[in-house]
Protein backbone atom coordinates (compact mmCIF):
# COMPACT_ATOMS: atom_id res chain seq x y z
CA UNK A 1 0.00 0.00 0.00
CA UNK A 2 1.39 3.69 -0.74
CA UNK A 3 1.30 6.22 1.88
CA UNK A 4 0.77 10.20 1.72
CA UNK A 5 1.87 11.58 4.57
CA UNK A 6 0.40 15.24 5.09
CA UNK A 7 2.93 17.24 7.54
CA UNK A 8 2.85 19.57 10.35
CA UNK A 9 3.38 22.65 8.02
CA UNK A 10 3.34 23.77 4.11
CA UNK A 11 3.76 26.94 3.33
CA UNK A 12 5.53 28.60 0.41
CA UNK A 13 8.56 29.83 2.60
CA UNK A 14 8.83 25.97 4.05
CA UNK A 15 7.38 24.17 0.36
CA UNK A 16 9.88 21.31 1.00
CA UNK A 17 8.58 19.87 3.46
CA UNK A 18 5.94 18.07 1.66
CA UNK A 19 8.55 15.84 0.34
CA UNK A 20 9.52 13.88 3.70
CA UNK A 21 8.75 10.58 3.65
CA UNK A 22 6.09 11.56 0.19
CA UNK A 23 7.20 9.96 -3.31
CA UNK A 24 3.50 10.61 -4.73
CA UNK A 25 3.97 7.09 -6.83
CA UNK A 26 0.84 5.79 -6.02
CA UNK A 27 1.07 2.81 -8.57
CA UNK A 28 -0.67 0.16 -6.36
CA UNK A 29 -3.88 0.89 -6.30
CA UNK A 30 -4.24 1.62 -2.71
CA UNK A 31 -3.31 4.74 -0.60
CA UNK A 32 -2.93 5.03 3.27
CA UNK A 33 -3.15 8.85 4.27
CA UNK A 34 -1.72 10.54 7.14
CA UNK A 35 -1.73 13.33 8.72
CA UNK A 36 0.76 14.91 11.51
CA UNK A 37 -0.91 13.82 14.86
CA UNK A 38 -1.14 17.00 16.66
CA UNK A 39 -1.74 20.30 13.75
CA UNK A 40 -1.44 20.76 10.13
CA UNK A 41 -1.13 24.17 8.83
CA UNK A 42 -1.28 24.43 5.05
CA UNK A 43 -1.36 27.25 2.81
CA UNK A 44 -3.39 27.78 0.03
CA UNK A 45 -0.57 26.01 -1.73
CA UNK A 46 -0.90 22.91 0.30
CA UNK A 47 -4.37 22.63 0.18
CA UNK A 48 -4.36 23.17 -3.41
CA UNK A 49 -1.56 20.56 -4.08
CA UNK A 50 -3.65 17.98 -1.62
CA UNK A 51 -6.45 18.44 -3.86
CA UNK A 52 -5.00 18.01 -7.13
CA UNK A 53 -3.58 14.38 -5.71
CA UNK A 54 -6.82 13.38 -4.91
CA UNK A 55 -7.70 14.30 -8.32
CA UNK A 56 -4.52 11.84 -9.71
CA UNK A 57 -5.75 9.01 -7.44
CA UNK A 58 -8.78 9.24 -8.77
CA UNK A 59 -7.72 9.32 -12.34
CA UNK A 60 -5.46 6.58 -11.24
CA UNK A 61 -8.27 4.43 -9.73
CA UNK A 62 -6.89 4.33 -6.27
CA UNK A 63 -8.41 3.46 -2.99
CA UNK A 64 -7.65 5.50 -0.49
CA UNK A 65 -8.42 5.86 3.49
CA UNK A 66 -7.23 7.94 5.65
CA UNK A 67 -6.67 8.47 9.71
CA UNK A 68 -7.64 11.31 11.70
CA UNK A 69 -6.38 12.21 15.06
CA UNK A 70 -9.54 14.13 15.83
CA UNK A 71 -8.06 16.09 18.93
CA UNK A 72 -6.20 17.71 16.27
CA UNK A 73 -6.59 21.41 16.54
CA UNK A 74 -6.90 22.55 13.06
CA UNK A 75 -9.80 20.50 12.01
CA UNK A 76 -12.13 23.45 11.61
CA UNK A 77 -9.93 25.23 9.02
CA UNK A 78 -9.20 22.06 7.26
CA UNK A 79 -12.55 20.77 7.23
CA UNK A 80 -14.08 24.68 6.46
CA UNK A 81 -11.67 24.53 3.55
CA UNK A 82 -12.60 21.90 2.09
CA UNK A 83 -9.37 20.06 2.50
CA UNK A 84 -11.30 16.45 3.58
CA UNK A 85 -14.08 16.49 1.13
CA UNK A 86 -11.44 16.70 -1.20
CA UNK A 87 -9.52 13.86 -0.46
CA UNK A 88 -13.21 11.89 -0.42
CA UNK A 89 -13.42 11.60 3.39
CA UNK A 90 -16.56 12.69 5.14
CA UNK A 91 -15.93 15.76 7.65
CA UNK A 92 -14.57 14.53 10.71
CA UNK A 93 -16.35 16.23 13.01
CA UNK A 94 -19.38 19.04 13.15
CA UNK A 95 -19.00 22.89 12.89
CA UNK A 96 -20.56 25.90 12.37
CA UNK A 97 -19.68 27.06 9.31
CA UNK A 98 -19.25 30.68 9.12
CA UNK A 99 -19.44 32.73 5.95
CA UNK A 100 -16.24 32.91 4.18
CA UNK A 101 -16.58 36.33 2.04
CA UNK A 102 -13.79 38.41 2.70
CA UNK A 103 -12.29 35.97 4.62
CA UNK A 104 -11.38 32.90 2.37
CA UNK A 105 -12.25 31.12 -0.65
CA UNK A 106 -13.02 27.23 -0.01
CA UNK A 107 -11.16 24.24 -2.52
CA UNK A 108 -13.31 25.26 -5.49
CA UNK A 109 -13.28 23.42 -8.43
CA UNK A 110 -12.77 25.25 -11.74
CA UNK A 111 -13.78 23.11 -15.29
CA UNK A 112 -14.86 25.69 -17.88
CA UNK A 113 -14.72 29.27 -18.68
CA UNK A 114 -18.03 29.75 -17.85
CA UNK A 115 -17.15 28.58 -14.33
CA UNK A 116 -14.42 30.96 -14.49
CA UNK A 117 -16.53 33.57 -15.09
CA UNK A 118 -18.84 33.16 -12.61
CA UNK A 119 -15.77 32.75 -9.72
CA UNK A 120 -13.97 35.79 -10.87
CA UNK A 121 -17.00 38.12 -10.85
CA UNK A 122 -17.57 36.61 -6.76
CA UNK A 123 -13.67 37.35 -5.77
CA UNK A 124 -14.24 40.99 -4.94
CA UNK A 125 -14.94 40.22 -1.16
CA UNK A 126 -11.90 38.65 -0.23
CA UNK A 127 -9.90 41.05 -2.17
CA UNK A 128 -9.78 43.92 0.21
CA UNK A 129 -8.53 46.91 -2.11
CA UNK A 130 -9.73 49.70 -4.55
CA UNK A 131 -10.43 49.09 -7.76
CA UNK A 132 -6.76 49.28 -9.97
CA UNK A 133 -5.32 46.82 -7.51
CA UNK A 134 -8.29 44.30 -7.49
CA UNK A 135 -8.07 44.32 -11.32
CA UNK A 136 -4.33 43.24 -11.06
CA UNK A 137 -5.00 40.34 -8.36
CA UNK A 138 -8.14 38.78 -10.82
CA UNK A 139 -5.84 38.73 -13.81
CA UNK A 140 -3.75 36.67 -11.67
CA UNK A 141 -7.08 34.18 -10.92
CA UNK A 142 -8.09 34.55 -14.45
CA UNK A 143 -4.55 34.23 -16.33
CA UNK A 144 -3.59 30.85 -14.73
CA UNK A 145 -6.65 29.19 -14.62
CA UNK A 146 -7.82 29.89 -18.50
CA UNK A 147 -4.22 28.30 -18.58
CA UNK A 148 -5.37 25.20 -16.55
CA UNK A 149 -8.60 25.15 -18.83
CA UNK A 150 -7.12 25.40 -22.15
CA UNK A 151 -3.58 23.49 -21.90
CA UNK A 152 -3.54 20.87 -18.91
CA UNK A 153 -5.97 18.44 -20.10
CA UNK A 154 -6.49 17.85 -16.28
CA UNK A 155 -9.41 15.37 -16.68
CA UNK A 156 -11.02 17.21 -13.32
CA UNK A 157 -9.80 21.27 -13.98
CA UNK A 158 -8.17 22.88 -11.65
CA UNK A 159 -8.53 23.70 -8.21
CA UNK A 160 -8.37 26.99 -6.28
CA UNK A 161 -8.60 28.47 -2.77
CA UNK A 162 -7.51 31.23 -1.21
CA UNK A 163 -7.19 32.87 2.21
CA UNK A 164 -6.84 37.06 3.29
CA UNK A 165 -4.74 37.66 6.17
CA UNK A 166 -6.37 40.29 7.96
CA UNK A 167 -3.20 41.32 10.10
CA UNK A 168 -0.33 40.92 7.48
CA UNK A 169 -3.08 42.60 4.74
CA UNK A 170 -2.40 39.54 2.50
CA UNK A 171 -4.31 37.33 0.09
CA UNK A 172 -1.97 33.82 -0.19
CA UNK A 173 -3.76 31.84 -3.50
CA UNK A 174 -3.27 28.08 -4.49
CA UNK A 175 -4.41 26.86 -7.58
CA UNK A 176 -3.79 23.21 -9.25
CA UNK A 177 -4.42 20.73 -11.59
CA UNK A 178 -3.69 17.21 -12.03
CA UNK A 179 -3.26 17.71 -15.87
CA UNK A 180 -0.38 16.71 -18.22
CA UNK A 181 2.35 19.46 -16.55
CA UNK A 182 3.98 22.08 -18.30
CA UNK A 183 6.67 20.17 -19.88
CA UNK A 184 3.99 17.97 -22.10
CA UNK A 185 2.48 21.29 -22.78
CA UNK A 186 5.07 23.31 -24.16
CA UNK A 187 7.00 20.44 -26.10
CA UNK A 188 3.91 20.45 -28.43
CA UNK A 189 5.44 24.16 -29.29
CA UNK A 190 8.78 24.48 -28.53
CA UNK A 191 12.53 22.93 -28.06
CA UNK A 192 11.99 22.29 -23.71
CA UNK A 193 15.07 19.79 -22.46
CA UNK A 194 13.32 18.95 -19.33
CA UNK A 195 10.91 19.85 -16.13
CA UNK A 196 13.52 22.42 -15.20
CA UNK A 197 13.67 23.86 -18.79
CA UNK A 198 9.75 23.86 -18.88
CA UNK A 199 9.29 25.87 -16.18
CA UNK A 200 11.69 28.73 -17.29
CA UNK A 201 9.88 29.12 -20.70
CA UNK A 202 6.59 28.83 -18.76
CA UNK A 203 8.12 31.95 -16.93
CA UNK A 204 9.68 33.61 -19.91
CA UNK A 205 7.81 36.70 -21.30
CA UNK A 206 6.06 35.69 -24.98
CA UNK A 207 6.40 31.69 -24.75
CA UNK A 208 2.88 30.60 -25.10
CA UNK A 209 1.57 26.78 -24.97
CA UNK A 210 -0.52 27.95 -27.66
CA UNK A 211 1.35 28.72 -30.51
CA UNK A 212 5.12 28.06 -31.30
CA UNK A 213 5.43 32.28 -32.00
CA UNK A 214 7.55 34.02 -29.79
CA UNK A 215 4.97 36.99 -28.44
CA UNK A 216 1.98 34.56 -28.44
CA UNK A 217 -0.81 35.36 -30.25
CA UNK A 218 -4.11 37.45 -30.12
CA UNK A 219 -5.86 34.95 -27.50
CA UNK A 220 -2.86 33.79 -25.95
CA UNK A 221 0.48 36.27 -24.98
CA UNK A 222 2.60 34.26 -22.52
CA UNK A 223 2.20 36.93 -19.86
CA UNK A 224 0.50 35.22 -17.37
CA UNK A 225 2.98 33.49 -15.06
CA UNK A 226 5.34 35.97 -15.30
CA UNK A 227 2.67 38.86 -14.25
CA UNK A 228 1.90 36.65 -11.52
CA UNK A 229 5.94 36.77 -10.57
CA UNK A 230 6.29 40.16 -10.96
CA UNK A 231 3.43 40.99 -8.40
CA UNK A 232 4.85 39.44 -6.05
CA UNK A 233 8.04 40.53 -6.49
CA UNK A 234 6.02 43.96 -6.38
CA UNK A 235 5.03 43.56 -2.56
CA UNK A 236 8.18 41.61 -1.90
CA UNK A 237 6.42 38.18 -1.49
CA UNK A 238 7.10 34.46 -2.54
CA UNK A 239 5.67 33.11 -5.82
CA UNK A 240 5.77 29.15 -6.35
CA UNK A 241 5.68 26.94 -9.33
CA UNK A 242 6.22 23.32 -8.98
CA UNK A 243 5.54 20.72 -12.14
CA UNK A 244 6.88 17.50 -12.92
CA UNK A 245 10.20 16.60 -10.75
CA UNK A 246 11.13 20.76 -10.36
CA UNK A 247 10.08 23.80 -8.84
CA UNK A 248 10.69 27.67 -9.47
CA UNK A 249 10.43 29.49 -5.14
CA UNK A 250 10.98 33.57 -5.57
CA UNK A 251 12.30 34.52 -2.46
CA UNK A 252 11.41 37.63 -0.46
CA UNK A 253 13.22 40.62 -2.07
CA UNK A 254 15.03 42.14 1.16
CA UNK A 255 14.10 45.62 1.80
CA UNK A 256 17.81 46.89 0.54
CA UNK A 257 17.46 44.96 -2.58
CA UNK A 258 15.78 47.06 -5.42
CA UNK A 259 12.97 45.07 -7.51
CA UNK A 260 13.25 43.83 -10.29
CA UNK A 261 11.35 42.47 -13.40
CA UNK A 262 13.68 39.97 -14.71
CA UNK A 263 12.39 38.02 -18.17
CA UNK A 264 14.45 35.40 -17.63
CA UNK A 265 13.43 33.71 -14.39
CA UNK A 266 17.26 32.74 -13.59
CA UNK A 267 18.09 36.21 -13.12
CA UNK A 268 15.63 36.71 -10.01
CA UNK A 269 16.17 36.26 -6.30
CA UNK A 270 14.96 32.63 -6.27
CA UNK A 271 15.66 29.07 -5.75
CA UNK A 272 15.40 26.33 -8.34
CA UNK A 273 15.08 22.57 -7.23
CA UNK A 274 15.06 19.32 -9.33
CA UNK A 275 14.96 16.01 -9.13
CA UNK A 276 12.01 16.01 -6.78
CA UNK A 277 9.44 13.54 -6.27
CA UNK A 278 7.49 13.63 -9.72
CA UNK A 279 4.05 15.57 -9.45
CA UNK A 280 2.17 14.67 -12.41
CA UNK A 281 0.42 18.11 -13.42
CA UNK A 282 0.83 21.89 -12.06
CA UNK A 283 0.84 23.89 -8.82
CA UNK A 284 1.31 27.43 -8.57
CA UNK A 285 1.24 29.53 -4.67
CA UNK A 286 1.50 33.30 -4.26
CA UNK A 287 1.06 35.52 -1.22
CA UNK A 288 0.46 39.31 -2.06
CA UNK A 289 0.40 42.26 0.08
CA UNK A 290 -3.18 44.18 -1.05
CA UNK A 291 -2.69 47.39 -0.16
CA UNK A 292 0.52 47.95 -0.91
CA UNK A 293 -0.11 50.70 -3.21
CA UNK A 294 3.27 52.22 -3.68
CA UNK A 295 3.60 47.96 -5.32
CA UNK A 296 1.21 48.42 -6.94
CA UNK A 297 1.74 52.06 -8.71
CA UNK A 298 2.65 52.12 -11.91
CA UNK A 299 2.89 47.92 -11.47
CA UNK A 300 1.50 47.18 -15.34
CA UNK A 301 3.20 49.47 -17.06
CA UNK A 302 6.67 48.53 -15.89
CA UNK A 303 5.41 44.91 -16.43
CA UNK A 304 4.46 45.61 -19.75
CA UNK A 305 8.04 47.25 -20.32
CA UNK A 306 9.78 44.05 -19.07
CA UNK A 307 7.57 42.14 -21.47
CA UNK A 308 8.34 43.91 -24.33
CA UNK A 309 11.67 43.65 -23.61
CA UNK A 310 11.75 40.05 -22.85
CA UNK A 311 9.92 39.37 -26.07
CA UNK A 312 12.35 41.70 -28.08
CA UNK A 313 15.33 40.04 -26.07
CA UNK A 314 14.56 36.30 -26.80
CA UNK A 315 13.52 37.07 -30.81
CA UNK A 316 17.31 37.87 -31.25
CA UNK A 317 18.49 34.65 -30.00
CA UNK A 318 16.12 33.04 -31.63
CA UNK A 319 16.97 34.15 -35.08
CA UNK A 320 20.63 34.46 -33.91
CA UNK A 321 20.25 30.70 -34.42
CA UNK A 322 18.81 30.22 -37.75
CA UNK A 323 21.44 29.88 -40.26
CA UNK A 324 20.47 31.01 -43.60
CA UNK A 325 21.38 29.23 -46.70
Amino acid sequence: MSKLYIPNSVALRNFDALFKGNDFLFNNGKVEINFHPNYVALHPVGLAFYAALSDLLRIKGCKFKGKINYSMRSIPYLQRMGLFKALGFRNPVKTEEHEETGRFIPLTKISNSQQLDVFIKNIDPILHTNRENSFAIKHVFSEILRNVIEHSRAEFGGNVCATYNRKKKKISIGISDAGIGLFNSLIVNHKVTDDQDAIVKALTPGISGATSRLGGNAENAGAGLFFTKCIAASTRNHFLIFSGNSYFKLKITPKNKVIAFNPNPMDDYCSFRKSLPYFNGTLVGIDINIEDNKAFNNLIDNIGQAYTQGVKRSQKTYYKKINFS
